[in-house]
């Protein structure tokens, strides 16, 4: 999915007045914690966040379909909480939160975990 295409469904599911620029600096909120939290976690994953920018809306996002819920919640709740809603920033927030676990969890499932090594970390001397 393109940012584009987020930027057009926010546009007719929540009508603001945020300027794309706006909209795109909260999608690199989300899109650099998906890279932090999730796919620099997996074993041989290479890649780094390059933000986005303005006129780059034909880039595409990381969070693969079905899983693009998340970008959609997340700036619903940045539109929310910026008029000041908080009664509809609390319900879409729990819908981005359960939407990041549902992403979490199958990547999680499909990527083998990088390997901690522990050699070294261990003070010489408790009697191993």
């Amino acid at each position: 999915m393109k940012v584009r295409e987020i930027l057009e469904a926010i546009a007719q599911t929540r009508p603001n007045a945020y300027t794309d620029a706006e909209k795109i600096r909260w999608l690199n909120t989300v899109e650099g914690r998906v890279f932090a939290d999730i796919f620099q976690k997996a074993e041989g994953f290479e890649g780094e966040f390059i933000p986005f920018k303005e006129g780059e809306e034909e880039r595409e996002l990381a969070v693969p379909v079905p899983f693009t819920d998340i970008y959609t919640y997340y700036l619903m709740a940045m539109i929310d909480f910026h008029n000041g809603d908080s009664g509809r920033y609390n319900d879409t927030v729990v819908l981005y939160n359960d939407a990041w676990e549902n992403f979490a969890a199958y990547y999680r499932e499909n990527n083998k975990p990088k390997q901690t090594n522990l050699h070294g970390m261990i003070p010489h001397g408790w009697g191993w």
